[in-house]
């Protein structure tokens, strides 16, 4: 795990965002993190008559900071010691998190997500299913009904394609030396090589990143692989559900779903999304 130990919350004020600081600012008191809150003023202009009104970002930059320094003084109230630092920015929102997420690197970072249905679901996506496959840090992605985050059982989504396991990483530092924990892998296949060839390996690389915890895997046979990994997710009630997102090249995404975003959209617990 990298030395740097941050972890970057986003904040945009919402129901949602606000209970995913609060499991943010836990996850930082328990892994002796720094947490870092950061909020982008997006960007916006639009013609008045002939001539180019250009918004000025000066007041709502003052009038957030004053909302993030009483936000930090109640996420300090129970977690005493804790370091929270938090900057206000301005611009296009994707871009401008992306680059910021690459440059501070850091360990986690974590976003609220609100579950949309019907219309909404269609026009409007979230800002996390965006950001996937484009930073390298790991999402942890906290829909709006986890009001709380002890994590006992994790599930992680193994596609079998190789045996690496580290793309776990962030859980062994969540979990750190916590004994009472369950690592299950999650496979979805239909009679596919690679799993029975790296399955033992897995298994094996798995017990050694975490010998303290309970690890093993549970497989599936099944052609419509989202949907039974669904099912099974619905059945397991993990308290965290890890995905790799892996890097698809602009030919080969349209060949490809990312199953990752589809995950983040049905679950109903939070998603670690680790990428490539």
């Amino acid at each position: 795990m990298k030395s740097n130990k941050l972890i970057l919350a986003a904040h945009d004020f919402s129901p949602s965002s606000k209970n995913a600081i609060k499991i943010a600012a836990d996850i930082a008191f328990q892994t002796n993190s720094k947490l870092f809150l950061y909020h982008v003023v997006s960007t916006s202009a639009f013609l008045e008559a002939e001539a180019l009104y250009i918004y000025n970002p000066d007041d709502d930059i003052k009038k957030v900071s004053a909302w993030m320094r009483r936000a930090i003084s109640y996420l300090k109230k129970s977690r005493s010691g804790l370091q929270i630092t938090f900057e206000v920015d301005y611009g296009f929102l994707l871009p401008v998190l992306s680059d910021k997420i690459q440059s501070m690197s850091p360990w986690l970072s974590v976003f609220g997500v609100k579950k949309r249905t019907g219309l909404d679901k269609v026009i409007f996506g979230d800002v996390c299913t965006a950001l996937v496959g484009k930073v390298r840090s790991p999402l942890l992605v906290v829909p709006a009904n986890a009001k709380s985050f002890d994590v006992n059982l994790v599930a992680y989504g193994w596609d079998g394609k190789t045996a690496e396991v580290h793309q776990l990483n962030p859980i062994k530092e969540l979990i750190g030396s916590k004994s009472n924990v369950q690592i299950k892998a999650v496979n979805v296949s239909h009679y596919d090589q690679d799993v029975e060839q790296n399955k033992s390996l897995f298994l094996g690389l798995l017990k050694k990143m975490f010998p303290n915890q309970l690890t093993g895997i549970h497989q599936i046979l099944g052609l419509d692989k989202e949907h039974e990994f669904e099912k099974a997710i619905q059945s397991m009630k993990p308290d965290v559900l890890v995905i790799y997102a892996r890097h698809y090249n602009i030919w080969q995404s349209v060949f490809h779903k990312r199953f990752s975003k589809y995950a983040v959209k049905y679950t109903q617990v939070p998603v670690m999304i680790v990428s490539q």
